[in-house]
């Protein structure tokens, strides 16, 4: 594949631990945490214990993407608080649910963005307590990477963030079972990774996302080669 900087909307496919947020949101609204953004990760700087992490409005209908990017659009326009925000795919209470995935937002500006939302025209949950579980979660994003070397890739807005560009798409199950099976072959095995596709003239392009704040060019050729090694199986 010849190499390019790519800017695409894709999505990202990950499991990470949700829960209801415990601080005052100043909503009514059901808003869930992720407790560890990077699982895999776990370096002295890991981005996961900042304050606060990853949240998710969950809405009380299954929106497509279009009317929640439309939707965080309109907010943005008026909101007086910078934001990302996101479509979200997660299960909860083992069924399908859609979110709106927000950061860099404080605890307590959460309920003026609820009714910013609301006022655009999207309804949401009703606030419950959810313990801890393992969510399966897909973000819609726009994503602009750079080639750094054969097959791989840099996020130009996260330095900590690599692409690895495979030539076919896994599944979820798979990927988990191959990247279990790496993992136990690498030295280094800080690092967290996930499921990713971008699209380019060409069409759909299949990558594995890693985040490694320590991560060096071998270290990602290897990981990489041995993805590519085990896709040779499925």
């Amino acid at each position: 594949m010849e190499q390019h900087q790519i800017k695409s909307i894709g999505a990202i496919t990950k499991k990470e631990n949700l829960a209801s947020v415990e601080d005052d949101t100043r909503s009514h609204a059901l808003v869930l945490e992720s407790l560890y953004p990077f699982p895999g990760y776990h370096g002295t700087t890991v981005p996961d214990r900042t304050d606060p992490r990853s949240l998710f409005l969950v809405t009380k209908q299954m929106y497509d993407d279009d009317t929640i990017i439309r939707a965080i659009r309109q907010v943005k326009l008026n909101f007086p608080h910078y934001f990302d925000g996101a479509p979200g795919r997660i299960t909860l209470f083992n069924e399908p649910a859609r979110s709106i995935r927000i950061k860099y937002m404080h605890y307590n500006q959460v309920g003026d963005l609820v009714s910013a939302f609301q006022q655009a025209g999207i309804q949401f949950r009703r606030e419950e307590k959810v313990a801890e579980y393992i969510s399966l979660i897909k973000i819609t994003k726009y994503f602009i990477v750079n080639p750094v070397s054969e097959g791989i890739y840099n996020d130009s807005h996260w330095k900590e963030m690599y692409y690895l560009h495979m030539p076919v798409k896994m599944e979820w199950k798979k990927f988990e079972e191959v990247s279990t099976s790496i993992k136990h072959n690498v030295e280094d095995k800080n690092y967290d990774a996930a499921l990713t596709h971008m699209y380019d003239e060409t069409g759909v392009l299949d990558f594995v996302r890693i985040y490694d704040e320590q991560s060096c060019q071998g270290k990602l050729l290897f990981i990489r080669d041995k993805y590519l090694e085990a896709i040779k199986y499925l």
